[in-house]
């Protein structure tokens, strides 16, 4: 957006000089030359005609009869519009009546061309900023109304609606006599104070599943100029119930599935452990045993899975050391390691790690684990043959920044929904929940997940996490 006071052709005036001043001529030649359009009348008649036909931009009086008259009528037209009188200093009785006038300026009679064409440059700049604001209220407003959604712009002075699109109109209880601003009542009071506080730094608040007219709402309200804010509400009541359906089912199936499964994984340890079977079937019994305990895992991993997403889930945040973590991670994927003959190196900064690392983290384990175990996994399965999967610890500042690389690149066509759900590139079995599962445990834990990844340079997850909190 160009500064409102920058003066280019686009904001070149109209102008209408009314008036017998000897200095005039001079003036008419220095604003054509500035590339200003304008128009002289020397009597009242010809000044309103011209005024009418030609609405300009400023009218310029300069010993004219009948001023106060004439603007009088100008401003029964138009109550907006600009005026520069040149004045008689010594004739006090005919310029007094012209004070009554507002947001008008004044010069004396005597004054330079250069001061009246510096006076008349103020108010290219000013007319410039106003036709801007204008400018941009109606393409605020185009935009607004072409919304499918309700949309509100709102004055943080006066805490009152200055527009409010056909949608909001249409599905809110919104009346011209109301004073309160739409949502706002519905919100709680630590937040209502917070929302217009810090006009400088035009910040952007998301508000999620705020229950308000008997519906929910998604909110976003964002600074769009000095003391005005556009809100923008999402209706997601079906949404949410949808949700709340799914995660009943998601209980509903872990109960079902979980305990049969539970049962399935205690019977295969007899077996494996205690029973008398033919050494030729001990395998089978621990292909048992361990595919269905990944079968809990993956029933527990989607109940988290969907709490993650509706925001019901709070992380039972504690310290926890983060090697531990890992090496539990590196466990569940060790069919995978071996299958491949891949091997899993961890390191501290550049120091090997064997048995254990004194670097802390804070989140919930159990779901640190689980994020670690599908992006391990991740990297196992597209890893080559025979290769070296590296997993490096840093403890940086107040965070935990580990990266996991491994030989190979992510397939081109899915780089850009790389942490997307249903994500996956020529995997069997794969779901393509695995790195959008990683994410959300890494972001509802207060830390971030980012990946690189190059032919020549293999594939780097990279997760950080946060340190405990200082006491």
């Amino acid at each position: 957006m160009k500064d409102c006071c920058s003066v280019g052709s686009h904001s070149n005036l109209n102008i209408l000089i009314a008036g017998k001043n000897p200095q005039l001529h001079s003036l008419t030649l220095e604003l054509h030359n500035q590339g200003h359009s304008v128009s002289i009348a020397k009597f009242a008649r010809e000044t309103l005609f011209i005024y009418a036909s030609q609405q300009p931009d400023l009218i310029l009086f300069g010993e004219f009869e009948d001023t106060f008259e004439t603007f009088s009528s100008i401003r029964d037209i138009n109550p907006a519009s600009n005026a520069l009188f040149l004045l008689d200093v010594n004739k006090p009785e005919e310029f007094e009546p012209l004070f009554e006038f507002q947001n008008v300026s004044y010069l004396s009679s005597t004054a330079s061309i250069s001061d009246i064409i510096s006076h008349i440059s103020k108010y290219q700049k000013e007319i410039a900023r106003q036709k801007e604001i204008k400018d941009n209220s109606k393409l605020y407003d185009l935009i607004l109304q072409g919304l499918p959604f309700p949309a509100l712009l709102i004055c943080a002075c006066t805490n009152k609606t200055i527009l409010a699109n056909k949608s909001a109109l249409k599905t809110l209880p919104i009346k011209d006599s109301d004073s309160i601003v739409p949502f706002i009542p519905f919100l709680a009071e630590e937040v209502r104070n917070n929302l217009f506080t810090d006009q400088e730094a035009y910040r952007i608040h998301s508000l999620k599943s705020v229950f308000a007219y008997d519906r929910f709402w998604d909110l976003t309200i964002e600074q769009v100029a000095p003391s005005v804010f556009l809100l923008l509400s999402l209706d997601v009541t079906d949404q949410r119930r949808q949700l709340q359906i799914r995660e009943e089912m998601e209980r509903i199936a872990r109960h079902d599935l979980r305990s049969p499964t539970a049962t399935i994984v205690g019977m295969s340890r007899i077996l494996e452990t205690e029973a008398d079977i033919n050494e030729e079937y001990q395998p089978l019994a621990k292909i048992v045993r361990t595919t269905s305990e990944r079968m809990i895992r993956q029933i527990d991993t989607s109940l988290t899975l969907i709490r993650l997403e509706t925001g019901s889930l709070v992380a039972d945040a504690h310290p926890f050391n983060i090697f531990r973590a890992i090496t539990a991670a590196i466990g569940d994927v060790s069919q995978i390691v071996e299958e491949k003959k891949l091997k899993i190196e961890c390191y501290l900064d550049d120091t090997p790690l064997q048995d254990e690392c004194p670097v802390v983290c804070y989140g919930e384990a159990s779901l640190i684990i689980t994020m670690f175990s599908n992006l391990i996994k991740n990297a196992a399965e597209a890893a080559p043959n025979d290769s070296i999967i590296k997993v490096t610890m840093r403890d940086k500042d107040n965070q935990i920044v580990t990266t996991i690389h491994n030989l190979g690149e992510v397939p081109e066509s899915i780089k850009n929904s790389f942490f997307d759900r249903y994500a996956t590139h020529g995997k069997k079995n794969g779901t393509g929940l695995g790195t959008y599962s990683s994410k959300l445990i890494v972001m509802a834990s207060g830390g971030d997940l980012s990946f690189t990844s190059s032919l020549s340079q293999g594939t780097t997850l990279t997760a950080t996490l946060p340190k405990p909190p200082e006491n």
